[in-house]
This record gives C-alpha cells, sequence and structure tokens, in this order.
C-alpha cells in the first residue's frame, strides 16, 4: 500500500532502530522500522505469551486492520501500509508522542505546558470523521492513544478495541454504536479535563457530570474481561 510493499520478517528484523514497547504479558512489540529511508510502526503479537498469542493475538490484529482500512485517508489517524501476517501488521510512524507522557493539568512544572483549544477542536473533529466511516475507538480515555505530533496536531492510535458499525438497519446494533460514539465524544472532554481544565466550558463541565448510559457496567464487563484474559492467557497474569 502506498507504494511500499508489505516488509518480510526477515526485513523488519534487520531494519529495527528502535522499540516503543517490547512484548509482555497481553502487550505487542511496537517496534519502530525503517525501510529505504520510511519509517513504519509494526505492532506484533508474535512474541507474547504462548496461549494469548495463539487465541487472542490474531482477533485484535484483524480488528486493527479492519479499522484501519476503514479509515484511510482521515488525517490524524495511522495510515495502514501492509498485514504482515495473522499476528502482525505495518503502518506508518507518527513523529510525535503520546498526552500519557505529558504533565497533567495543575501539576506542570514549567508554563506555558498546556495544549491550546484548537489542539481539542481538531482532535473532535478527527473523532467525528472516523464515527462518520463506521468506527468508534472505545478507549480513548487512555491517554495513550492520543498523541501530539511534532506538527501539533492530533493523532488517534490503537483501534484493537474499536467498534464497527453494523450493516443494515437494525435498530438495535445501531443504538449501541451510538452509544459507543457517545463514548468517544465524552473521552475527548475527559482528555481536556486532565490536560487543560482551565480550557472547559460550562456546557462541557455540565456534559462531563452527566453519566452516560451503560457506563458503570461496560467498565465494569471491560475490566473483568481483561483481568480474566490476563489470568487464563499469560504466565503472569499482567
Amino acid at each position: 500500500m502506498h507504494g511500499t510493499e508489505c516488509p518480510s520478517r526477515a526485513a523488519i528484523e534487520k531494519n529495527t532502530i528502535d522499540f516503543y514497547r517490547t512484548a509482555s504479558g497481553t502487550r505487542p512489540d511496537l517496534r519502530v522500522v525503517e525501510i529505504d529511508g520510511r519509517r513504519l510502526i509494526v505492532k506484533d503479537f508474535s512474541r507474547g505469551d504462548r496461549l494469548f498469542r495463539a487465541i487472542v493475538g490474531p482477533i485484535l490484529i484483524r480488528r486493527e486492520l479492519g479499522a484501519l482500512k476503514k479509515l484511510a485517508g482521515i488525517a490524524g489517524v495511522p495510515q495502514l501500509v501492509a498485514r504482515i501476517d495473522r499476528y502482525a501488521l505495518a503502518m506508518d510512524h507518527i513523529a510525535g508522542a503520546p498526552l500519557s507522557s505529558r504533565p497533567e493539568g495543575g501539576k506542570r512544572a514549567v508554563e506555558p505546558a498546556t495544549l491550546g483549544s484548537e489542539f481539542y477542536t481538531r482532535l473532535r473533529e478527527v473523532i467525528d470523521a472516523m464515527h462518520s466511516r463506521g468506527v468508534a475507538h472505545c478507549d480513548l480515555r487512555s491517554r495513550g492513544n492520543v498523541m501530539l505530533g511534532e506538527d501539533g496536531q492530533p493523532y488517534v492510535v490503537d483501534f484493537a478495541a474499536c467498534a464497527f458499525r453494523g450493516r443494515g438497519i437494525n435498530p438495535f446494533t445501531r443504538w449501541v454504536f451510538d452509544q459507543f460514539v457517545l463514548a468517544d465524544r465524552n473521552a475527548v472532554l475527559l482528555v481536556k479535563q486532565r490536560m487543560s481544565p482551565e480550557l472547559l466550558t460550562d456546557d462541557e463541565r455540565a456534559e462531563l457530570v452527566r453519566q452516560l448510559p451503560f457506563e458503570r457496567p461496560a467498565k465494569f464487563i471491560g475490566e473483568n474481561v481483561r483481568t480474566i484474559t490476563r489470568r487464563l492467557l499469560t504466565r503472569r497474569g499482567k
């Protein structure tokens, strides 16, 4: 895709220049690979714990692959390069850092460190564009999934937990997807609250006070599914 052939595993090993993260438990390798002057990110479950790698890893790769295909061409989302195999895929490298590496609002040692209001406006635009393609992220509350690019723009990464809008006109599946959309939009405000609380408007503060439908049961189910998966399918239960 985009003029780059699918890199082989030998090429990936030879041309790895850095690791954002190494495989551990349920987490995949995140390699920075440079081939022919182009930097890629390779997400790879092949070195994860055996059971998780065999059972869950391919499912997560298929889900992220499907999301990136649907989101092709949207600025603010990594562009898919190729699927390596059932355990790995390659996407364009984004120069920048996750918001989790930045100080939260009220904890800054040096000013100014805050993000401007235009950052959150653009982030909401990226999210809306994703929703228009039928993809809800579902894990934007994790600040590690939102990046500040070196160009000052927001980027949304890691679509392993995403949800897709169902086909057809089934009202229930449409309603469920709409709840994920609301959760994504609410998550943008939560990020803004943690990183730049001084930028919240009165309407946004009021929106954050309102609890979303099924927020508590969804959180409970999600946390317990992750815990059970780690305990059953990883050596260290992490």
